[in-house]
Parts: C-alpha cells; structure tokens; sequence
C-alpha cells in the first residue's frame, strides 16, 4: 500500500491506491445497493417497492440469498440488502429490515396518494424520502451523542430548527477519506458487547445469543416473534463504555465459527492503518489542533495514566504510537462520547457529508430540493417513530431511542405526540416525473 498524502490528510487532493466498494455520500446504499445492479436486484419493480419474503403472518423479512449462507438444516437462508454486511450479526439484518420495511410503507402510501405515478416515480421519491430520514437521523439524534452539542455547533452540523439550509460548497470533497475509513469510524468496535440479548413486551431477558457463535448466522429471525424481541434488545441494553477495552468476543472469537479459535478484530484495525500508509497518532495530534507529544508525560492532557502506561509498554516511542488504540484510549470531550483527535476526524468527515452534497435533504435552492412544507414533515422524524412504524407488535417505546428509557426518557405509547409522524400530505399531487 503506498499513499502521497502526508499527515494532512483531510485536505482534498490526497490519493491513495485502496478503492471503495460503496458509495461515499449519505444515500441509503445499505438499503438501495451502490450500483444500479445491486439496485435491480433488490427492486419488485410494482409499486415502486423493494423485494422482500412473507414468513408468519404478516411479517416482512429481507429477500432470501441462498448463495450466502444456509443454516445448519440447509432450510433457512441468509438475507440479502444493499450491503454485504447485512448477515454479520443478528442485530444489523434487523436494522437493514427495518429500512427495508420503511420503504414499503411510504412507497405504499405515496402510491395511494398519487395513484398515476408509475413504479420508477413512487420508487425514486420514496428513495428520496428515506435517505432524508436517515441524514435527519444521522444529524440530529446520533451525530450529537459522538461529537457532543458544542463541537455539532461548532461545526454548524445540527439541523436548523425550521427552514432550508444553504451549506453546500461545490469545492469541498465529500469524499470519504482514508483515515475515517481506516481508523477512525471503527471506534464502535469498542462499544461492543459479548452478546445480544432479546427481551420480552414485559422487559425480561428471553434469550441470549453469544456473539460470535450468531455471526454470519442471522436465523433468529425466522423465529415467532424474535424481530420484536430483538428490536427490544436494542432499546434495551447498553453498550460497553468507549474506552480502550474491548470483548474477547472480538478480540479472540471474531469469525470464530466451528473453529477453536479466531480472529482479533483490535489487531486487524492496527494493521489496517498501517496498510493504508496512515500516519501515526502524534502527526494527526497536530493535524487536529493538539501539540505534538514529545515525551510520553505530554499525553497526560488527553489520557489517564494507566492508558499512558499501557502505550508505553508496547511502544519504544511515543512518534511510533499507531492511530487507532490511541484514538480509543483518549479520554472523552465533556458532553461528547469521544476525545479530541477523534472527535476532529469524525467531524471533518461529516462535514463534508453535510456540505459537499448538493443532494443533502436540508438544501435549498438545488435540484430536487424539498419543498418548505416536505422539509418540515422530514424534521418530525426520529429512529423511535421508524421502529413504531416498521416493528411487528411493539406499541410502546422511548422517544430518544439511543437512550435507555428513564425518568426524563419514559417509554410512550406509539400513538403519543412525544413520537411524531410524518404527514405525507405534502407530497399529494407533486410533479414527478414517470
């Protein structure tokens, strides 16, 4: 792996040699493909809807892909979505049925709205629809949590309150660079824990699945009833703290299958950097604001000594120090989940996301712009009425689903006005073409 960029990496003109097999702007790839054969694959091509199987009565799960995987009785088969990844882990074929779901729904109801619209119409503005929603999402409740408030600000990164936005820069490269891709964005291994658990409409534990006995092996879906139960999990139980510790289910375990042993997920994000020629962690110190440490104790700023002295014991020296376990052992910024070097990187990235995409759901004055009265029902949006909408029975759930329910953040009835829903009104009777 050779590369010309140097450590100022996050300007637009570096070229490395690894290529990206997805696409880089926020478009619902991982529901849509990201190409026009992966696309096709998906589409029904009636209905502008996406393809998918009816398993117990009315529930709706991702389209079979038989050629990715069986189960052990050669019965069940995995699924297929926009991206590959989509069978890793129960908990991920959910999210991506989810999305899938949620497509259906707004393909259904724009077609009832518009009934001369043709397949290729209602598929390509509920298409619209749904990637808006997730860069809503993506900005508004998720971005927050990593970078904190002030940094979100900072950056002009949260969503106006109401009204169009105009943000974009044609000289900006929303790209997505290398050290996000590498390094950066990988910080959720840290948050991983060693299993998956279900939960009952009662909030008891109903199972437990270890991961890395379900990687690669996304059956529990088929079971009566586990798509809620799983999603319940999701609300439900926490994740590990963002620190430099991680499970032995990713450090000894990751695509262990039937094997005694398996990979070490840590050790392959270190290698990683080092295959796409990253800096190390010192020039991106200075990159991100931070004085170069010239000498171990210069650390002390951003991490607590025991972190220090785990480097240490690895490292002969400080400037040798690898990018990833230094971003994880930073100590978090006040009101943010991650620390400085960190949060510079992410921030870099999702600015460009924001800024360098003409397409972004909160521009104005660009082609296919939402009109005022779309953008505000775009706004009302939020993950809790997404899973209200497109889970199989849950009626009752927190408003600020990437929080656990408390006091502040009590579970709701679907129905309630804490979880709003998007009025589809707006777009009855819009010009679009067939």
């Amino acid at each position: 792996m050779t590369t010309e960029c140097n450590a100022h990496l996050m300007r637009s003109d570096c070229k490395t040699e690894n290529t990206d097999v997805h696409t880089g702007y926020m478009d619902g790839s991982n529901v849509y493909g990201s190409n026009q054969e992966q696309q096709n694959a998906l589409r029904l091509f009636q209905g502008g809807f996406l393809r998918a199987q009816q398993t117990r009565r009315s529930t709706l799960l991702l389209p079979d892909n038989r050629n990715d995987c069986l189960d052990s009785s050669g019965q069940l088969a995995c699924f297929r979505a926009g991206d590959g990844r989509v069978n890793e882990q129960p908990q991920l074929t959910v999210t991506h049925t989810v999305w899938m779901r949620e497509h259906n729904r707004l393909a259904a109801a724009l077609g009832e709205l518009n009934p001369k619209w043709s397949d290729e119409a209602i598929f390509q503005e509920t298409r619209r629809l749904v990637v808006a929603q997730m860069q809503h999402i993506t900005y508004n409740e998720w971005l927050p949590i990593i970078l904190g408030r002030a940094r979100m600000e900072q950056l002009r990164l949260l969503p106006r309150e109401e009204g169009a936005s105009r943000l974009y820069d044609d000289t900006l490269n929303a790209g997505i660079t290398n050290v996000f891709a590498t390094a950066a964005f990988r910080f959720g291994h840290s948050l991983i824990r060693d299993s998956i658990q279900l939960f009952s409409q009662f909030g008891t534990i109903k199972e437990e699945l270890l991961l890395h006995r379900n990687q690669f092996s996304p059956f529990a879906l088929y079971k009566e009833g586990a798509f809620d139960d799983l999603l319940r999990g999701l609300l439900t139980q926490t994740c590990q703290r963002f620190d430099r510790f991680f499970s032995r289910e990713v450090t000894d375990k990751l695509f262990q299958g039937s094997l005694p042993f398996g990979l070490d997920l840590v050790a392959l994000n270190i290698q990683r950097g080092r295959d796409h020629g990253l800096p190390q962690y010192n020039e991106w110190r200075t990159v991100c604001g931070l004085n170069k440490a010239e000498e171990w104790r210069d650390l002390v700023p951003q991490m607590e000594p025991q972190a220090i002295a785990a480097l240490q014991n690895v490292y002969a020296d400080v400037d040798e120090v690898d990018l990833f376990p230094a971003l994880v052992a930073e100590r978090p910024l006040k009101g943010a989940l991650v620390g400085p070097t960190l949060a510079c990187i992410l921030g870099d990235q999702f600015v460009r996301l924001r800024r360098g995409d003409r397409f972004f759901y909160e521009e104005s004055g660009q082609t296919g712009s939402f009109t005022p009265e779309q953008l505000a029902e775009i706004k009302k949006t939020s993950l809790a009425r997404i899973l209200c909408d497109n889970s199989d029975d849950m009626v009752r759930l927190q408003p600020l689903v990437f929080f656990k329910s408390s006091f502040a953040n009590q579970r709701v009835d679907c129905t309630s006005d804490a979880i709003p829903r998007l009025n589809l009104a707006a777009w009855a009777n819009e010009p679009v073409p067939a």
